[in-house]
């Protein structure tokens, strides 16, 4: 509305000088008197639109002079003057208001993340290409000892390795580093982002430490492996003790020993029967110590460029093979199926490893089926998840798991079945690890299960 009553006014000083001097013009030589009168008109429109204008001029210099300055306290009348100026006075204290309540609120959103970064338990650091720190959070400067950083080089004292990690970190990246400052180990989880202020990139890199969570987990993980194999020794060697003792007492008499006539054949019978049940036990024991062997001793991996949609039909033809041989010990035959999207999807990885990790996984599928025969099937698909990384998915519709049970699935040497050794999705889970990736698990009874791997 103010831009087109201020064109209206232009238009109406122009349409009356351009009058006058056409009424100027025809007077001249003609009648005096015209001409005087229309050349003094047009001489006081031209003076009134220079002042005019040159007053409303200052007014929007003087305005935007005030925005730089960042002077929201003035105020125009809007009682005063003609009907264009009030109405241009009014539209200039609206947006006035407007700038007032616009620096307001980004004040408040500066106070509120300044109080964020102030009392977030995250170190927070930014920085340029050049190395050059733009900004540190308190807990930041907390962490590492240090009241004020203007480049990241000044941290090569705390530990090499952070400036390293800082200057390669990728945007997007997540790293986990070991670092100790003033003979305190941190274990810090690191995530970067770029954004781009001022034409220049800015690295943001958030570190936490996470060595207590993981104190926790791990002496979790010690709690749960030592029960294990407490209930797995105290299996074997209870009976064992107890059937020395009971074979010890057949050629005892008190605590002399007994002459040889009185050994009986059932007695040698017995002691031989007793020997073969402890030899077993043994056996079972050198077993266990054989699978914790391969378990803490993985063979170390060669990497190479994997072909996935290969890969799930090798993984393929060594299951269904397993179903056509004389030893075959499945009570059913499950549906196997494979989708790669896109179909040229690649990994490195160690193939004989990462193949371990799914016959393990698809043969614990398939004995989970029990004597259901009806529409069993196993899936395995590949694709990239929202972060451009392979997610590689096993999925069956057997019996599930409760809770309990999906919780200690990865803990090595739990197993739910009776001759398992219970290494399979604990190894399954190094192996991951050696990959830099991640396996996960989600089942609930009777809704089947889906064993996830991120690379």
């Amino acid at each position: 509305m103010i831009y087109k009553r201020f064109y209206l006014v232009i238009l109406v000083y122009l349409a009356g000088i351009i009058l006058m001097a056409s009424l100027f013009a025809f007077s001249v030589g003609r009648d005096l008197t015209y001409s005087i009168l229309s050349l003094i008109i047009m001489i006081l429109l031209t003076v009134s639109f220079g002042v005019w204008l040159n007053r409303t001029n200052k007014k929007l210099a003087f305005f935007f002079s005030a925005v730089r300055n960042d002077e929201t306290s003035l105020f125009f009348s809007e009682e005063t003057g003609f009907a264009n100026e009030k109405l241009l006075n009014r539209s200039l204290n609206e947006l006035n208001d407007k700038l007032k309540n616009a620096k307001i609120n980004i004040e408040l959103q500066e106070k509120f993340y300044k109080s964020i970064m102030e009392n977030i338990h995250t170190g927070i650091i930014s920085f340029f290409n050049n190395g050059v720190v733009e900004f540190t959070n308190p807990e930041f400067n907390r962490m590492f000892g240090i009241d004020h950083i203007s480049h990241i080089n000044k941290l090569i004292n705390i530990d090499p390795k952070l400036v390293e990690m800082l200057e390669k970190i990728e945007t997007g990246e997540q790293k986990r580093i070991n670092v100790k400052v003033n003979h305190t180990l941190m274990s810090l989880a690191v995530h970067s982002q770029t954004i781009v202020m001022q034409n220049r990139e800015v690295k943001i890199v958030t570190l936490q430490d996470i060595k207590s969570e993981l104190d926790m987990h791990e002496m979790d993980s010690w709690q749960k492996l030592i029960r294990i194999l407490n209930h797995e020794i105290m299996n074997s060697v209870a009976p064992i003790t107890s059937l020395s003792s009971t074979l010890s007492a057949f050629f005892k008499s008190g605590e002399k020993e007994r002459e040889p006539e009185f050994i009986t054949p059932r007695i040698i019978s017995d002691t031989i029967r007793g020997l073969n049940i402890i030899e077993d036990h043994g056996k079972g024991l050198i077993n266990f110590v054989e699978s914790y062997r391969s378990f803490t001793q993985l063979p170390k991996p060669e990497f190479a460029r994997v072909n996935i949609k290969e890969f799930f039909e090798r993984i393929m033809i060594l299951v269904n093979s397993g179903f056509d041989n004389d030893n075959n010990k499945y009570k059913v035959r499950p549906l196997i199926t494979s989708s790669v999207t896109p179909d040229d999807i690649t990994l490195v990885a160690d193939d004989k490893l990462l193949a371990q990790v799914f016959i393990n996984i698809v043969k614990n599928s398939i004995e989970a089926f029990g004597k259901c025969e009806e529409d069993n099937f196993i899936s395995m698909s590949a694709d990239r998840n929202p972060d451009g990384r392979v997610e590689l998915t096993i999925k069956d519709n057997g019996p599930g798991m409760d809770a309990d049970t999906l919780e200690k699935i990865f803990v090595p040497f739990f197993t739910t079945k009776e001759s398992g050794s219970g290494i399979g999705l604990s190894l399954s889970r190094q192996i991951m690890r050696i990959h830099n990736g991640n396996i996960t698990c989600d089942s609930a009874p009777g809704k089947g299960t889906t064993i996830s791997m991120i690379f």
